[in-house]
């Protein structure tokens, strides 16, 4: 089975500002790069569906994921109001024909940040209560929910090791692996791989380059400067990667993802030519 390609609907809203082209245009050279569908952030939709679905149809473009940025277990909200943000964005799957969402589901205050203390575990256990809803009220209409290594300390989902705790404590839960987003915390996304084949649904091809370039950098948390590239183009082995996830039988979507690109349109189309030839 041939996989398909994503690319993320905010890389082409980048794309038309940087270039002067109208949205539709853009999603048009998209198509023609090579891609099948957009990653969405939920909100884009919440604000403007009418406007977006029909403009991404008529280009051809599917949506093949929705994310959101929950705020699960927080001490000022209630498993009443998480079910209710819960269910406001498995609303919108149905519409967008979309099948998946991608559930960033919280990040930690400055009392909850010690990974060793009781405030951390008890708000990591309270997310992992509320992403279950979740999970339940999506699979109501067969709607995977995927969480991914985040590129940030605050969230609780930031390491392998912390990741991996969701997968193997939340039944139900899958896993959208992001080959850039480890290297945020120093860790090697290659030698990581392997436990998480298990659980992938999802993956997001994200390259990081040492090479300072015109786009913004991501600082790791040893303060290293990563600059976004087209995949392909950075110094992650993004072929074996990609070829290890293949190999394990993997047949979903792919996504090229390089937020903070200073020319998105020139990084869209070099990584599904990478994607392509893989």
């Amino acid at each position: 089975m041939k996989n398909q390609l994503s690319i993320f609907y905010e890389h082409i809203v980048d794309a038309a500002r940087q270039t002067g082209l109208p949205l539709e245009a853009v999603c048009e050279k998209v198509k023609a790069f090579g891609f099948d569908f957009v990653e969405i952030d939920a909100n884009r939709l919440f604000d403007a569906a009418d406007t977006i679905l029909p403009m991404l149809q008529k280009a051809g473009l599917g949506v093949n994921c929705i994310y959101y940025f929950f705020n699960f277990g927080a001490a000022d909200g209630s498993p009443e109001e998480d079910r209710a943000a819960a269910q406001r964005v498995v609303d919108l799957c149905g519409p967008a024909q979309c099948g998946k969402i991608l559930a960033v589901t919280g990040f930690l205050t400055e009392a909850e940040m010690d990974r060793a203390g009781t405030a951390y575990a008890k708000r990591r256990a309270a997310m992992a209560s509320s992403l279950s809803v979740l999970i339940d009220l999506a699979a109501q209409q067969q709607i995977t929910v995927v969480m991914e290594d985040f590129d940030g300390d605050t969230a609780p989902f930031s390491t392998a090791a912390e990741l991996l705790w969701f997968m193997q404590n939340v039944p139900g839960l899958r896993c959208g692996f992001d080959t850039g987003n480890f290297l945020y915390s120093e860790e090697d996304a290659t030698a990581v791989l392997p436990q998480f084949l298990p659980y992938i649904s999802a993956m997001h091809c994200k390259d990081r380059g040492w090479t300072k370039n015109a786009g913004e950098p991501k600082i790791t948390i040893q303060g290293r400067a990563m600059y976004p590239v087209a995949v392909g183009d950075g110094d992650l082995d993004m072929a074996g990667m990609v070829r290890t996830v293949l190999d394990s039988g993997y047949t979903g979507v792919i996504a090229a993802e390089h937020f903070g690109s200073a020319d998105q349109m020139r990084d869209m189309e070099r990584s599904a030519a990478y994607l392509k030839a893989l």
